[in-house]
């Protein structure tokens, strides 16, 4: 028996070895195959509470001290735990009920780490449409300039290209849209390489979850086809309230519930049992003490975990109850001054319409750590969402001066080039940006673009061919082949610039930009019912676009149909 438990002990570690190395799959597995075989011998895990536990630990400890003092050696909590009637004879199961705990834990860790995202660099707030949690996507709108969704603005002639409710007529990165320039076409540049505690360059497999386009949550579940132990640990069906005083799981059993279940009332609940139980044991304290009625002593403040009060914030955040999730980040904050919490509490200002507030918030961070990055970028977003360009650029050339391969910064430092009308700046930080290891379908897009209005003609249509290549979802191939429609109209060839906007139509149907220009064409071959027919569809995706509307009256103008 002792063999058996030695073979299930070095698969465990194993286990451990595959999750150390990011081989998140294979730990997977075999986490899968230990699970099974402890559950095919009815190992019961948690049958004891977390306080029951350390209970019957120290007496176990103090018994084992008191008889034997002579006698120091590993504890055998299994065998009294699995005493039987028959003689009083200690039968051990195959698997130890704390090793089957620990293959559980570490199934969670590692399928939490497969579909990790950063929800920092996750900005949802700018979705004035509807307050409603979707809760069956990972990914949402990213900050403003560094989304690969909105990394091609709309270029002459056009004013956005997508639907986007009652806003004005103006880029993502807050410019004006009648212009040929790109975005920083970087899908999120922050969450892979310059964020502290995320990756670096290529650390992540190459199956991590897409964070651009919108990725079910649930999709996650189709990690586990195949899984046979995946039906019998349902996380719809825990209570918190039984793992709240378990504090070696609890942790990763909140992020498994948060970034892999997407469960957000689920992880919130568990975030309040676990808050109540650190309250109780506080009232506990204090009554032993003798202390009752008294104000908690600095110690007693100390527990009240800095941790949990941000993950309370965080959760309460992604279920839109901003002003529930201030005092307890601010709680968070006073207890221990984390980096995240400060730009929590910086998304929730900016999420109540007070960027200047968070501004403030993250001036008081520098000023505590004047050489972190995190913090210059989170200024300079602010500055940028609030349309301050220029201060913005600085802020983020001070961000490429502390950290040279920071991707965001050097992305949008780009971008301020480009709008400026120096292209050839602008290219070389996107080459700079591809020496770091990183090749997108918008970064050659970019490249493409730079190339095209810097007079490279050359290298435009091989960068265009490379990001065609590389361009996985619907929405990228519909900003290329957009892109694409422009090089074919400078070289003259308006063919070729309509069968680049259908299949951009193709792979977008309701690209309202897309359809504004192919009026254009229409209209400058002699089809004006098509031309007017194409404006109206371009008005139904576009309905305040300042172009569509001009069209559209000079249609009415000119042409009496």
């Amino acid at each position: 028996m002792s063999s058996t438990l030695a073979t299930l002990e070095l698969q465990y570690f194993r286990a451990v070895s595959l999750y150390r190395r990011r081989s998140y799959e294979p730990c997977v597995d075999l986490c899968n195959t230990l699970l099974q075989a402890g559950h095919e011998n009815h190992v019961q895990m948690f049958a004891t509470s977390g306080r029951e536990e350390i209970a019957m630990e120290s007496q176990t400890q103090q018994t084992e001290h008191t008889a034997n003092l002579q006698r120091i050696g590993p504890r055998q909590r299994q065998r009294r735990r699995d005493l039987e009637a028959v003689g009083g004879v200690a039968t051990p199961s195959i698997m130890p009920t704390w090793l089957m705990e620990s293959v559980w834990q570490l199934k969670m860790r590692a399928l939490t780490q497969r579909v990790y995202l950063d929800d920092l660099e996750v900005d949802d707030a700018a979705d004035e449409v509807t307050e409603e949690v979707e809760f069956e996507r990972i990914a949402t709108a990213a900050r403003p300039g560094s989304s690969i969704k909105t990394a091609f603005q709309p270029r002459p002639s056009t004013s956005q290209r997508r639907p986007v409710g009652h806003s004005s007529a103006r880029s993502s990165d807050g410019r004006i849209s009648n212009s040929a320039r790109p975005s920083s076409a970087m899908a999120r540049p922050g969450t892979a390489f310059s964020r502290p505690g995320s990756s670096a360059l290529g650390a992540r497999p190459s199956s991590r979850c897409g964070t651009a386009s919108r990725v079910r949550a649930t999709s996650a579940a189709a990690f586990n086809v195949g899984d046979a132990t995946a039906n019998l640990y349902q996380a719809s069906r825990l209570n918190p309230t039984i793992y709240a005083d378990r504090e070696t799981i609890v942790k990763a059993l909140f992020q498994f519930l948060f970034y892999h279940e997407a469960d957000v009332q689920k992880a919130y609940s568990l975030c309040q049992a676990v808050m109540q139980g650190i309250v109780m044991d506080t009232q506990r304290v204090q009554r032993a003490q003798g202390a009752q009625g008294a104000l908690a002593t600095p110690t007693d403040a100390g527990r009240t975990d800095w941790w949990w009060q941000q993950q309370l914030g965080r959760c309460l955040l992604a279920l839109h109850y901003p002003r529930r999730a201030e005092p307890c980040l601010q709680q968070s904050l006073a207890a221990f001054p984390h980096p995240d919490t400060y730009l929590l509490l910086s998304r929730l200002y900016q999420r109540l319409r007070q960027p200047e507030r968070a501004l403030l918030l993250i001036g008081q961070a520098v000023e505590r750590h004047p050489f972190d990055v995190v913090y210059r970028l989170e200024q300079a977003r602010i500055h940028e969402a609030m349309s301050q360009q220029e201060d913005a650029l600085q802020l983020y050339r001070l961000a490429a001066k502390l950290q040279p391969i920071n991707v965001e910064a050097l992305a949008s430092i780009a971008v301020g080039y480009f709008y400026d009308n120096n292209p050839e700046m602008s290219l070389m930080y996107y080459r700079r940006i591809l020496s770091l290891g990183v090749h997108t379908a918008e970064l050659y897009c970019n490249i493409a673009l730079c190339c095209l209005y810097g007079g490279q003609i050359d290298l435009v249509l091989p960068c265009f061919q490379r990001a065609l290549l590389m361009a996985t979802q619907p929405e990228q191939k519909a900003d290329i082949w957009y892109n694409l429609s422009f090089v074919a109209v400078t070289s003259g060839d308006f063919n070729l610039a309509r069968r680049c906007l259908q299949l951009c139509l193709t792979s977008d149907a309701r690209d309202g930009a897309a359809l504004n220009n192919l009026a254009v064409l229409a209209a400058h071959s002699g089809d004006i019912m098509g031309a007017k027919s194409y404006l109206n569809a371009a008005k139904d995706m576009l309905p305040e676009a300042v172009e569509v509307v001009a069209n559209l009256q000079f249609m009415d103008l000119h042409y009496k149909l």
